[in-house]
């Protein structure tokens, strides 16, 4: 999922045009002219044959049809988001018909197919290789345009929805296999996988690698190597104990239990978890019931913010389109691929940190004060987007150091609460009936929330610019106020001493 959400940040620059129908970006290899800063015109080549085809650059866009253009330009993100939130709402039922380790494999195939589709795509529908295209070349390439398009979504698509049924089964199981004092720091271990992605996914892409005009659905696909090899080790895992005791297979818990613990001292653990199964012996429920239910009513809805605001907030409008805003801030050329890593590098060992204070502080402190943090930086950034705009050039460069400053403060705060912290609530606070149907919907309202950022990001910011951000500010304000008054401590907590909270 990771490498989904960094790498098109970096190949959008080819993506974008070759979509629009000019597969020919201004970029040849070793180039150091860069789509990135939004100048993919700014070429090497001869001003006088720069027009010659319309190829060599990008036509202009009046600003009537800007914005519907920016959604045009958005729609790979957009299906990839589609696809993860239509995944994680089939969630549950992957969850409930085969076990949690099988629930995993079954997302791979569909990774695996994304990939595929998306290495055939240029191959099928590309620009020059070395010499700049003549009518003919530009006539080859063209022809089989929608084809190469079609599979290029349907990728996009099939990626999302392996990402989005991933996250549901695979936070899940990754709770059931923890002991209780190290749910958080498990559970958690699914963010720091996203993160690390994230930050091979920007490695991957950037132009001296794979971040090339010949080279980026590479750069696109190379994750469906990770789901082969994910397919074949996932048979070394040994399977979530707690399943096995709803299949009512004692021995095989045994087993799992000793393996995961590497000790045969697990009586009392799994005395625990077939107590826990039996004071709990109902019927899985649907979302429906789980929506309509009272008992259930504030373990959903704070689950339900909270995975809400984790998109909300912005943070994937950060590593989606971090080139644009980074050139929004003032930044140019090259300056622009070391701010993006930057962004990577920082999230990562933010992310590591969290792991440690996630079972040291416990889980709402982690989100209470960084989100008070992230309403001043979101305050702050807008101020300093705002000025750079009025300002002259020689003062930009200054603003615009403060800017990313600021930028890697948000990531910071994100990576330390509300990057990790969505996925291990949602799995402590709902009974084990209604943990399936619970967490389909929050990993689905994560999802969606993603897709209304990922679709309205980029027309937003063409139609308010730097104000963009007081938005996400009042979003935040909102998950704010919830959540200190309703969100409880669940570390070290058994499921009746959270429900009391509520009562």
């Amino acid at each position: 999922m990771g490498v989904n959400i960094g790498g098109p940040n970096l190949y959008n620059g080819f993506i974008v045009p070759w979509t629009r129908g000019h597969p020919f970006p201004c970029q040849k290899e070793g180039s150091t002219s860069q789509w990135i800063a939004r100048k993919w015109w700014d070429c090497v080549y001869n001003d006088t044959a720069k027009n010659l085809n319309g190829y060599y650059y990008l036509p202009d866009i009046s600003k009537k049809t800007l914005i519907g253009q920016r959604l045009k330009d958005s729609i790979h993100n957009v299906l990839f988001v589609i696809g993860g939130f239509i995944g994680a709402y089939s969630g549950q039922y992957w969850y409930k018909c085969l076990s949690r380790r099988n629930a995993i494999f079954a997302s791979m195939p569909f990774q695996l197919v994304a990939s595929i589709f998306m290495i055939i795509t240029l191959y099928i529908y590309r620009g020059y290789d070395t010499d700049d295209p003549d009518q003919t070349t530009i006539h080859r390439a063209t022809k089989n345009k929608d084809v190469a398009i079609s599979f290029f979504y349907i990728s996009r698509f099939l990626s999302g929805f392996s990402a989005g049924m991933c996250c549901v089964v695979s936070t899940s199981y990754l709770n059931e296999i923890s002991p209780r004092a190290l749910r958080g720091t498990v559970g958690a271990c699914h963010q720091l996988a996203i993160v690390i992605g994230i930050l091979f996914g920007q490695i991957i892409g950037l132009p001296w690698i794979l971040g090339r005009h010949n080279a980026w659905n590479w750069g696109m696909s190379w994750v469906g190597l990770l789901s082969l090899m994910g397919s074949i080790f996932i048979w070394t895992l040994p399977e979530s104990p707690r399943w096995l005791v709803q299949e009512r297979k004692q021995n095989e818990a045994a087993q799992s239990l000793r393996k995961l613990r590497q000790s045969n001292d697990i009586e009392a653990e799994l005395v625990e978890i077939e107590e826990e199964e039996t004071a709990s012996n109902k019927r899985d429920l649907g979302i429906g019931k789980v929506l309509s239910s009272n008992e259930f009513r504030w373990p959903l809805i704070t689950s339900l913010v909270l995975n809400a605001i984790q998109q909300l907030s912005g943070i994937n409008a950060v590593f989606f389109y971090s080139g644009d805003m980074f050139s929004v801030a003032g930044l140019r050329d090259e300056k622009v691929f070391w701010g993006i890593l930057a962004t990577g590098i920082i999230n990562l060992i933010a992310t590591i940190v969290a792991l440690k204070l996630i079972e040291l502080l416990g889980r709402r402190p982690l989100i209470i004060w960084p989100l008070a943090g992230i309403i001043i930086v979101m305050i702050g950034l807008t101020i300093l987007i705002v000025l750079n705009a009025k300002n002259s050039e020689d003062k930009k460069e200054a603003l615009a150091i403060v800017s990313i400053i600021f930028i890697l403060i948000f990531i910071i705060l994100f990576a330390i609460g509300l990057g990790p912290i969505p996925f291990v609530y949602s799995n402590e606070v709902f009974a084990v009936e209604a943990r399936a149907a619970g967490l389909s919907s929050a990993m689905f309202i994560n999802w969606f929330c993603n897709f209304l950022v990922t679709l309205l990001f980029l027309p937003l910011q063409s139609a308010i610019e730097g104000y963009i951000f007081l938005v996400f500010c009042v979003l935040v304000a909102l998950a704010f106020v919830l959540l200190f008054f309703k969100m409880p401590e669940t570390k070290n907590k058994k499921l009746q001493e959270i429900q009391a909270f509520w009562k």
